[in-house]
């Protein structure tokens, strides 16, 4: 295994909620990618939306001690598709970097959501992951949703909403008790379970301080949740995980706050390391469930990834009813941590993963042509009809 001669330039931070989750993923990718050989380029993103690099952004005790705002600021110039570090000045340039590829581990907004992929198209630097669409649809509670249901995936019945009024019209259609979540977001950041109309009112209040559109949905009393992973080559999909909760909804607390991801004792070994899966008194891995709901969970995600058109590693996630029944619940494009113990439990160690990722980012990579050749404004003809009054 080895990347050896390429320079990989990893994306995290963001005006994101999930915006400390991200810089985790990146200091769990970084040391990994530079064991393989790359030369690795952090480039942070504040959560005011600066983009900033520096050789220590690499290390997680730099954000354990506060937050950067100052490092060298990133210049993208789209028309050359190259990203530059340092401000210009009268006596010296900024310099290239010259990233071989971009590895987005942004979570959430502004990247998770097709953005980065999109910025990265326009400045034809191959980037690891989901393309734009992708992206978009699957951040995209509502029409993800629209979407699995046209290709006959089990879902759960939900409404979009935009107000209140609309979210007490939902109600009398959905009925109590129900899960409101922001349309657009993740880490089950303001996520709310309502039981009656004074419970559904301030979680609606909650959940629009996320997301301008919400998606209400009938719960499902004592179901559990079940994760799997996939990719595109084999294998594609990993063992599934039941993450383990308290009473209610799998919260941001369960996910992320009982062992202090950010504080002491978040990693095993070394701060920047990654932590398997097995053992971690927040998930059951593999899950405790029967052979042929596996194997139903792993088809479906497979379905859902592809149906998506999703690249690089997503994570799929269910609800199990009490009665066994099954509902997929979302595809998130770039997990935390990028799912990694679920392919560990499968198989496929962290260093096998983020070689192929990359690698995979780098062919048919080869920029397009899109624009004709010529210019049809030099003709009296414009696409065959006669140029209007006034155009010469």
């Amino acid at each position: 295994m080895s990347l050896q001669g390429l320079t990989v330039g990893v994306v995290f931070g963001s005006r994101s909620v999930e915006h400390e989750i991200s810089i985790i993923t990146a200091c769990q990718v970084m040391p990994v990618l530079r064991e393989l050989g790359a030369e690795v380029v952090p480039l942070y993103i504040t959560k005011h939306g600066k983009w900033l690099t520096k050789a220590s952004f690499q290390e997680l005790g730099t954000f354990r001690a506060g937050l950067p705002e100052e490092g060298e600021p990133v210049l993208l110039d789209l028309a050359s598709g190259q990203l530059r570090a340092g401000a210009p000045a009268l006596l010296s340039r900024p310099r290239e970097l010259a990233v071989d590829a971009l590895f987005p581990v942004l979570h959430g907004t502004f990247g998770e959501d097709g953005t980065l992929a999109g910025l990265a198209a326009m400045a034809r630097i191959p980037q690891v992951g989901s393309d734009t669409l992708s992206g978009a649809l699957a951040m995209d509670k509502l029409r993800s949703k629209e979407l699995f249901q046209a290709l006959g995936l089990p879902v759960l019945p939900g409404r979009g909403v935009a107000s209140a009024r609309e979210a007490q019209q939902a109600a009398l259609e959905l009925g109590f008790p129900l899960v409101v979540k922001p349309n657009r977001g993740g880490s089950s950041i303001g996520v709310g379970l309502a039981a009656d109309q004074s419970e559904l009112d301030r979680a609606v209040e909650v959940a629009f301080d996320f997301d301008p559109q919400l998606i209400l949905e009938r719960a499902v009393v004592g179901s559990s949740d079940l994760n799997c992973a996939v990719k595109l080559a084999e294998p594609r999909s990993s063992a599934v995980e039941r993450p383990l909760k308290g009473e209610g909804l799998l919260s941001y607390s369960d996910k992320y706050s009982p062992q202090g991801k950010l504080g002491d004792g978040g990693f095993a070994g070394k701060a920047d390391s990654p932590k398997s899966g097995h053992g971690d008194p927040r998930r059951e891995l593999p899950a405790l469930i029967p052979e042929a709901t596996r194997a139903e969970v792993q088809r479906l995600a497979v379905l859902a990834f592809d149906g998506l058109g999703c690249a690089g590693t997503a994570r799929v996630d269910f609800l199990l009813a009490a009665s066994g029944e099954l509902f997929l619940n979302e595809v998130n494009t770039i997990p935390g941590s990028l799912a990694f113990y679920l392919w560990e439990a499968s198989g496929v160690t962290f260093p096998m993963l983020l070689e192929e990722l990359v690698r995979a980012a780098l062919v048919g990579q080869e920029p397009r042509t899109v624009s004709l050749a010529g210019n049809l404004l030099g003709s009296q003809q414009l696409l065959g009809k006669q140029a209007p009054p006034g155009i010469a």
